[in-house]
């Protein structure tokens, strides 16, 4: 938080301008593993797992992928907000909530299901 806090303020300071990326789909794949590498934690994670009997391989691979997108789109956009990180430019991404589209979803299990 500390890291992400600092981010905001320079960005604030310096008055950047942020890239908005709009996408109707987000298919990002597991999230755990690279959490824990972007805050450098995944060491500390493994120990205080294995203190409690966890395996964080395990753990990494029982990990249910959030189901944001079903193919090359969402995939795509993943990528280009992944990029923007890493090269650290001011961005954010947009995703589309169905309620008034061409389908209404629900979830199920921390799965998307669409529904007529």
């Amino acid at each position: 938080m500390t890291r992400w806090l600092e981010t905001l303020r320079n960005q604030y300071r310096d008055q950047a301008k942020t890239v908005a990326y709009l996408s109707a789909e987000f298919l990002l794949g597991p999230q755990l593993e690279n959490a824990l590498l972007a805050a450098d934690l995944e060491d500390i994670a493994r120990q205080s797992l294995t203190e409690l009997g966890i395996s964080l391989d395990e753990l990494k691979a029982a990990e249910i992928e959030p189901g944001l997108g079903n193919g090359g789109l969402g995939r795509l956009a993943a990528c280009f907000v992944d990029s923007l990180a890493t090269m650290n430019v001011p961005s954010i991404g947009y995703g589309i909530r169905y309620e008034y589209g061409i389908f209404r979803q629900t979830f199920v299990n921390g799965r998307q299901v669409e529904e007529p």
